[in-house]
């Protein structure tokens, strides 16, 4: 049966009256009982440290107290009864004014000149009257003195030591350690002297003297460097020296001079911005401050001259006809790629009196600069060649025009004196990919079994003459002083290699020995409509004058014979009687 909300507040007064009545009645009494043995024992614990304490400093004080009446009796003895006569002193000086004022004015009473005297005869009575008192005070102050005058002689005698005096040119220059520091510091000072006359001598054999100094008056090298120096000339300033390599090249007047002409050579080959580059000298360079005669020193401008004047000069070789790039580099012991280093376009002017650098001028202080350089670079298109069997070996025709291709590098240039030295690649990005070329060649093989007499009918469109060898060494126009009416085609094992007809026709003329007029061996076909075709410089010669050919039958093998510097073909086609260049007809 469920309770109503008053039978519910009575259950809850009944239950409260019994908690209330449980706390009182029975927790209440232990809390109180816990609560006084904690303070009784807390009580106790306290009493009883009190006691052992007092117990303690009793019978310490017992045990101590015969000591500290003997160091009280000492201590007294030695201190405390001067101090205290000092005080009674102190306290009888104060009294004693008003006495000397009595005397003095009794004194002026009988007469004012006794006054006088009686004013200058009191420091004396003074004295007479306070004599225990300075004696005391003299006591005190006896010891005191003592141990000052003991630190010092302590500290003096510390800082002592056993030295050279050195005695030079009749002057004593100052203290040293050892023999050794007068000869390091006469080295020194020989190797600073610019001693172009034999003026300056530095004495060997000073005097030396043993004996005690302090040891912030021992003098090191550099020290007494200076020192020779300034006995030894009225001709020495304070300057500043410039040493290359460890060798001195001169001294000028201050330091901002000399640091303004080392930074004026940098500048000379800073960029404009000076970004992204860094530039220093090659040899090692010193700035050391001190004495120096003043025979060495230079004005800013003498030294930057001395500095810049070239230790190497320009030197030149200057082309003869029949020169050629690997005959110029082997001549001046140098390679292709030095020669193009030193000459931009070096490949496209050789012509006779021109003048090739093989050396370049070096100043005597030598400067590097290392920069990094962002350039485009162009990327070579590939060609793929697509066989036509319809078509003999050499024929070729382009599908596809190639294009090439874009990077942007990012690379690390190396400049010594101005001049590339290396370079290293840093990272690449390509900007634009190249575009493949395309070539149709023919794949119809030369039938060397061709009869004799071919079909001599000419196409009017031209093949390559060599099928082995697609290489052109040498082109068309001008080169090495004189005018190349063909094309060279040649590379490795090309010699003995099949010569085609490039087109067909009637052999009009042959060299099969001999000079040839340089041309050595030779074939001419006459192709008709002004056409003609010579194959020049072979070893084997197969038809003759007046017979026919078919375009890409075998007429002859490639050689070296006649004006040549190796085997090779070459070609010619003349329009006319005129040569004319054969890479476009081909």
């Amino acid at each position: 049966m469920p309770l109503g909300g008053k039978e519910i507040a009575q259950q809850a007064a009944r239950f409260g009256r019994w908690l209330c009545g449980n706390v009182k009645n029975r927790v209440w009494p232990r809390v109180k009982a816990v609560y006084r043995t904690g303070y009784s024992l807390s009580y106790w614990t306290g009493i009883q440290s009190v006691r052992l304490i007092r117990f303690a400093g009793k019978r310490l004080a017992r045990l101590f107290a015969p000591a500290g009446r003997v160091l009280y009796k000492g201590l007294d003895f030695l201190v405390l009864r001067h101090l205290r006569a000092v005080g009674a002193e102190i306290v009888r000086f104060g009294k004693g004014f008003p006495l000397a004022g009595r005397r003095v004015r009794e004194a002026f009473r009988r007469h004012p000149l006794h006054a006088v005297g009686q004013a200058l005869l009191l420091p004396f009575l003074a004295v007479r009257r306070h004599r225990h008192a300075l004696k005391s005070l003299l006591n005190l102050a006896a010891p005191v003195g003592a141990a000052c005058a003991l630190a010092f002689t302590i500290n003096f005698w510390s800082h002592q030591t056993f030295a050279l005096a050195l005695e030079y040119n009749g002057e004593t220059l100052g203290y040293i350690s050892d023999e050794s520091v007068f000869d390091s510091a006469a080295n020194l000072a020989a190797d600073r002297v610019i001693n172009t006359d034999n003026s300056f001598q530095v004495e060997r054999t000073p005097k030396m003297t043993l004996t005690m100094v302090s040891k912030t008056e021992i003098m090191d090298e550099k020290e007494l460097c200076d020192s020779i120096l300034r006995s030894s000339s009225d001709s020495i300033a304070e300057v500043c020296g410039l040493y290359i390599d460890g060798k001195f090249e001169g001294s000028v007047q201050s330091r901002s001079e000399l640091d303004g002409v080392l930074d004026g050579i940098l500048d000379a080959y800073r960029s404009e911005d000076g970004a992204d580059e860094r530039v220093e000298f090659v040899q090692d360079v010193e700035i050391v401050e001190g004495l120096y005669p003043v025979s060495s020193i230079k004005t800013a401008e003498e030294m930057e001259e001395y500095l810049t004047h070239e230790t190497v000069v320009d030197k030149y070789y200057t082309i003869i006809p029949g020169d050629a790039p690997l005959s110029i580099a082997a001549k001046t012991d140098m390679s292709l790629d030095q020669l193009r280093s030193l000459n931009p376009g070096f490949d496209d002017n050789i012509f006779p009196d021109v003048d090739v650098l093989i050396q370049k001028a070096q100043p005597y202080l030598r400067v590097q600069v290392v920069r990094t350089v962002e350039y485009t670079e162009s990327i070579a298109y590939t060609t793929k060649k697509v066989e036509d069997g319809s078509q003999y070996i050499g024929y070729e025709k382009v599908t596809t025009q190639g294009q090439n291709g874009e990077r942007l590098v990012t690379a690390e240039v190396t400049y010594l004196d101005g001049l590339e030295q290396s370079r290293t690649i840093l990272s690449t990005e390509v900007t634009k990919e190249p575009v493949e070329k395309v070539v149709v060649v023919g794949a119809k093989k030369v039938n060397p079994s061709v009869s004799a007499q071919g079909d001599g009918i000419s196409t009017g469109r031209f093949i390559w003459p060599l099928p082995s060898c697609k290489t052109v060494s040498s082109g068309y126009g001008y080169r090495w002083g004189s005018f190349h009416d063909g094309i060279d085609i040649s590379g490795n094992g090309v010699y003995g290699k099949d010569i085609i007809a490039a087109d067909g026709g009637t052999v009009v003329e042959v060299n099969t020995s001999g000079w040839g007029g340089g041309y050595g061996l030779y074939v001419i076909v006459d192709h008709g409509g002004g056409y003609r075709t010579m194959y020049a410089h072979c070893s084997q010669i197969l038809v003759r004058a007046g017979q026919k050919v078919s375009q890409g039958q075998l007429i002859a093998r490639a050689g070296s014979s006649g004006n040549v510097t190796g085997p090779h073909l070459h070609f010619e086609i003349r329009v006319n009687g005129s040569p004319v260049n054969p890479l476009p007809y081909l």
